[in-house]
């Protein structure tokens, strides 16, 4: 809603036309208006509606003005409880987020013995495999060797067994002929 501010408040209406004057800063304000610097403001006469009305807008406007000093009481109380509610919180996470951490070294620290554990384990039955290796590859030259000797005996044997048998039957040969000569 438009309003307009009563002229008489200001003076004669003459005042509007002098807004396009230059101001003489020797001379009051109040005669740069239309009213002679010296002679003391009249009071203005309100009706007493417009007092009415006035005191009832003042009225409103205090009610107003309370009820949004409560509002911005209650807005900053529910702001502080909101900064405190989400300090505690952030409180709350960074405590988990140090204990998840925590957990986190923890379990690291568990697996990295663990696979030292294991790596040591596989180590050392690596080289306990490596050892029965080297008896089995040991033990098969052993073989080797034993059975190269068998063999080589065995032809010896078989050797001695056919000049064993050459001589038997030489020696036979020699008897038989013995015998025709004695008879």
């Amino acid at each position: 809603m438009h309003r307009e501010l009563n002229p008489q408040l200001f003076g004669t209406q003459n005042f509007v036309e002098k807004i396009g004057q230059t101001v003489d800063q020797s001379q009051p304000a109040a005669g740069i208006m239309g009213r002679p610097a010296p002679a003391p403001a009249p009071s203005v006469p309100y009706p007493p509606n417009e007092l009415k009305t006035l005191e009832h807008q003042i009225a409103t406007l205090k009610l107003a003005l309370a009820q949004s000093e409560k509002r911005s009481d209650s807005f900053a109380t529910k702001l502080d409880e909101l900064t405190r509610m989400v300090h505690g919180r952030l409180e709350r996470f960074s405590n988990a987020i140090v204990r998840i951490e925590e957990i986190q070294a923890q379990g690291q620290q568990e697996t990295t013995g663990k696979l030292a554990q294991i790596v040591a384990k596989v180590n050392e039955r690596k080289v306990s495999d490596n050892k029965v290796q080297e008896l089995i590859d040991r033990h098969n030259t052993i073989i080797r060797n034993f059975e190269n000797r068998l063999h080589s005996l065995q032809r010896l044997v078989s050797e001695q067994e056919m000049a064993l048998h050459n001589a038997q039957a030489a020696l036979e040969e020699s008897r038989a002929e013995l015998a025709k000569l004695r008879r």
